[in-house]
């Protein structure tokens, strides 16, 4: 089969490579209907975040069933599935704590042997671990689109709200509005906030966030004053910081109220200055994690039922063996104008 893979920093290569296998009894083989690439797919590909390389990338898939191991019970061949990113068992000390993107046997699809050996999602094929629990079946009415949305990007800006937005009737601020934090601000609607601000300097990207649910959109630099004068000088309920850059995660920790909430879903490049004497001062609240995988089926439900639809955020499509040109350009330029590609293998 055909596949992307990381050859080295700052390079990908489509390669012929051997069909996945059934490995465990509670493995799946999925054909891929479609990926897509991911910000920290970027970060793979930099060199900065695994020494490994040659593996195939990607963790964001939908696809239907080709085989099952005899342990899978509850799906068929030829479903039409999407997955967690970060497979997990269901049955470690730290899966059973609730801990699911941390569990002992899992790991990242597509991200090397740092995060468990697993092969990614940008190929023809791809075997699915603990595929019982791990996947999760795609209605009909669910466009292949809303189904990636699932795989990474909406259950990752799901957690971050969840673990900030403690209530309905809050003022919550989304600062960056690439794939992750326009999902964030997204899901964000279900909390049904009295403020939603979208903040980002691509206009493109704001008008985005505004058909997506936000109530306020800020493309100044430093959008702290422009805070204030939203909340009336209270301060933000809770922040969603998906820029990872010390300037926004600055400002997002100036604009919290007191008690206040801040979701950091953002990789930053490089190591960022905190004052943790302005945070005890206030008694604000920090939670850090990539995926959070838990909430999948929930999300999906929202889809489903028609209180999310996340589609609006894929404006784009390659073939997979145009991919490589495209985490170039993503890599390289600040005006490609791709919020989140699809990638057809």
């Amino acid at each position: 089969m055909k596949a992307l893979i990381y050859t080295g920093p700052g390079e990908t290569e489509v390669q012929e490579v051997p069909d996945p296998v059934i490995q465990e009894p509670t493995d799946a083989i999925v054909d891929v209907i479609a990926t897509s690439i991911c910000g920290s797919d970027l970060h793979v590909v930099s060199g900065d975040l695994v020494p490994d390389s040659g593996f195939v990338l990607g963790h964001e898939m939908v696809g239907r069933i080709r085989e099952l191991g005899s342990a899978v019970k509850n799906f068929s061949v030829g479903d039409r599935v999407t997955v967690s990113p970060a497979p997990y068992c269901g049955a470690c000390s730290r899966c059973r704590r609730g801990h699911f993107a941390h569990c002992e046997f899992g790991g990242v699809y597509g991200s090397g042997e740092t995060y468990g050996g697993f092969a990614g999602s940008h190929a023809e094929q791809m075997r699915i671990a603990f595929a019982a629990r791990d996947m999760i079946r795609v209605p009909d009415h669910v466009s292949d689109q809303s189904a990636l949305a699932i795989s990474d990007a909406l259950t990752t800006g799901a957690g971050g709200v969840t673990k900030a937005v403690t209530q309905q009737g809050r003022t919550v601020a989304v600062f960056g509005c690439g794939p992750v934090g326009l999902s964030a601000l997204h899901y964000a609607t279900i909390w049904k906030p009295a403020k939603l601000i979208a903040i980002d300097p691509v206009p493109e990207r704001l008008e985005l966030a505004r058909k997506l649910g936000a109530t306020d959109l800020i493309s100044a630099a430093d959008p702290r004053e422009e805070l204030q004068r939203i909340t009336g000088g209270a301060g933000l309920d809770a922040a969603i910081d998906c820029a990872g850059v010390e300037a926004t995660f600055q400002a997002a920790i100036d604009s919290l109220a007191p008690e206040g909430f801040l979701s950091i879903l953002g990789i930053p490049h490089k190591p960022v200055s905190f004052d943790i004497a302005a945070a005890l001062r206030y008694g604000l609240n920090l939670w850090t994690g990539l995926a959070d995988v838990g909430p999948a089926q929930t999300v999906m439900d929202y889809i489903a039922d028609g209180l999310l639809d996340p589609d609006p955020i894929f404006n784009h499509e390659v073939t997979l063996d145009e991919a490589p040109a495209l985490i170039k350009t993503l890599m390289t330029s600040r005006d490609h104008g791709v919020v989140k590609a699809v990638v057809k293998p």
